[in-house]
């Protein structure tokens, strides 16, 4: 029995985006990070309808891999909460600006984010967060604990340096609304590096963030046309299924160990970008 192209297509757009799903829910990255630029260099995509793409995506890859961090406490719901205010205004002017943007400059953005995302992977090391004391001052309530059954500890902290987070988190919600990725490979290291968060910590915040983040990305790309259902349904299916598998893995493996690897893939990912915002296509992409 032959397949009409139709079904091969859904069939291609749902794998992708379940392996996207994956990726990006141990790493809290969204999984649009991946997505976008398989649709629009290995597919040929438009770039804005990938983006619009994107946005839905993230939205279910969020809520899907949420829901296991939030059981398992690897979410900081009142963390989250004060950041995203900055997250979620800056993604709105993120999306005004992409809908209109020259797909070029949205190859060449993209193509630098993940990039810098490659090199901070690879020359980052993630901070040894120790527990804090018991008089360690908590104004704002952001402190919490969870148990990594890697370690089999109890692991507790309280984030530093709020002010800090809200301005990296705007910048972060400027690159997720035009970029549909969610936020998260900003938000994450910004997390771990700059206000102490333990890794695992840091990807159940970003991933429970990127979904309410990129719900405004979503609105204004469908206002202006560029949700196309072929892409969405099949990839929103692929992320049910692979984000529900992302953030089991997450609880078991060391994230660090499968740094390399995903900072391979999205150097790549990125030089190609940046190669065809000057119009050349690398050898196999569309």
């Amino acid at each position: 029995m032959t397949l009409s192209p139709d079904l091969v297509f859904s069939l291609e757009i749902g794998a992708v985006a379940a392996v996207a799903a994956i990726l990006g829910s141990m790493l809290g990255l969204g999984g649009g990070v991946f997505l976008v630029p398989i649709l629009t260099l290995f597919f040929g995509i438009d770039p804005k309808f990938a983006v619009g793409a994107s946005a839905v995506v993230v939205v279910t890859n969020s809520v899907v891999g949420s829901t296991n961090h939030l059981r398992i406490r690897f979410t900081n719901p009142r963390l989250a909460m004060l950041l995203q205010i900055a997250t979620a205004t800056g993604a709105i002017a993120g999306a005004l600006y992409g809908v209109v943007a020259d797909p070029r400059v949205i190859y060449g953005v993209f193509g630098a984010v993940l990039v810098y995302a490659a090199v901070s992977m690879v020359a980052r090391r993630e901070r040894t967060v120790t527990a804090p004391p018991p008089d360690t001052p908590d104004p704002l309530r952001l402190g919490a604990a969870y148990r990594d059954p890697a370690i089999r500890a109890e692991v507790g902290y309280i984030p530093v340096k709020p002010g800090w987070g809200l301005g990296v988190g705007a910048g972060a919600g400027v690159i997720s609304g035009m970029l549909g990725v969610g936020g998260g490979v900003v938000m994450v290291p910004a997390m771990n590096l700059l206000m102490r968060v333990p890794v695992k910590a840091a990807v159940g915040t970003s991933t429970f963030m990127v979904g309410i983040t990129s719900v405004a990305t979503a609105f204004v790309f469908y206002s202006q046309g560029f949700i196309d259902p072929t892409l969405v349904v099949p990839a929103i299916i692929g992320v049910f299924l692979g984000g529900q598998i992302g953030s089991r893995l997450t609880r078991r493996i060391r994230a660090q160990r499968l740094a390399l690897l995903f900072a391979l893939i999205l150097l790549y990912l990125g030089a190609s970008l940046l190669l065809r915002a000057f119009g050349i296509a690398m050898p196999g992409q569309a």
